[in-house]
């Protein structure tokens, strides 16, 4: 089978400890026809001092000088790209030896234009969990991902036309590529390889760590109204993750979400948390007056 050229994108801010581990993970892959584009978001760490120490002809070191955030350094990386497939990597992240190959091969096997894998997620607790949780069904690919963020972006493979057609969403923070998931699955062909092959590493400096979850969530479901409304299960089941997300803080604003999960599923799951939360943002009001009052 004939090895098209992949471009590997590993945006990169001040992570100049776990970036070697990462670009090691790449450069040995055992699909070799590959070139990798480090993209540094204008760290300062002297990230740009471990590149003196590389010697790999296939690798390739980027930067500028304002940090933009790791959506605008994977188009950089991608508009720079040789390749006729573009992959992305986190810079704390490790692929398998035979990440690439696999993916590769399954890829031409399926005839899709995009395809995710597994991979292990773990906590610097220790905690450790595959994902994504559910199957995938590609015939069901746009409902199932409007539901669930299923390819994390270290996952994907593709063909430079669905990065070309789509690029990554510069003005969102957090579900970048689960933004980009949708859009794909709604104009592409998605193929999945249940098997995990990354293995990444959720630190207290990693994005899912450091930017809280509701307000972008509620930006995502917004930004694909229209196709939420075509896919009330899916809906639902948003509703119903936008209500845990602020189900200990607000349960007036969890009431709102669980009623209209509910509104859509008719489950008792969600009936029960839009009563339950109801009844407790009427008790939670009472004591902010309270203590208003006792301030007065």
């Amino acid at each position: 089978m004939e090895q098209k050229m992949i471009s590997v994108v590993i945006p990169t801010y001040n992570r100049k400890e776990k970036l070697p581990k990462c670009i090691e993970s790449v450069l040995s892959q055992s699909y070799k026809n590959i070139e990798v584009l480090v993209v540094d978001d204008a760290s300062t760490d002297g990230t740009e001092e471990l590149f003196r120490e590389f010697g790999d002809s296939r690798l390739h070191y980027l930067r500028y000088e304002t940090n933009r955030g790791a959506c605008y350094a994977r188009n950089y990386g991608a508009k720079r790209a040789k390749g006729e497939l573009l992959a992305y990597q986190d810079s704390d992240d490790v692929w398998h030896t035979d990440k690439l190959k696999k993916q590769y091969e399954f890829l031409c096997i399926s005839g899709a234009d995009m395809c995710f894998c597994g991979m292990n997620r773990m906590s610097e607790g220790g905690s450790r969990f595959y994902y994504p949780v559910h199957p995938f069904h590609p015939e069901n690919a746009l409902e199932e991902f409007l539901a669930e963020n299923r390819a994390s972006t270290q996952t994907m493979l593709m063909y430079k036309k669905v990065w070309e057609q789509l690029q990554f969403d510069e003005n969102i923070r957090r579900y970048q590529d689960w933004d980009f998931g949708i859009r794909a699955a709604g104009s592409f062909t998605l193929c999945y390889l249940p098997e995990a092959l990354v293995e990444s590493e959720v630190g207290l400096d990693s994005i899912s760590t450091r930017v809280k979850s509701y307000p972008h969530l509620l930006h995502l479901h917004n930004k694909h109204e229209k196709l939420y409304r075509q896919y009330p299960n899916s809906d639902a089941v948003m509703n119903r993750r936008l209500g845990k997300r602020v189900h200990q803080t607000d349960p007036a604003l969890a009431a709102v979400h669980f009623k209209k999960s509910f509104g859509l599923s008719r489950s008792f799951y969600d009936f029960g948390y839009w009563m339950g939360d109801s009844f407790r943002a009427m008790f939670w009001n009472k004591g902010r007056m309270s203590e208003r009052e006792k301030e007065a």
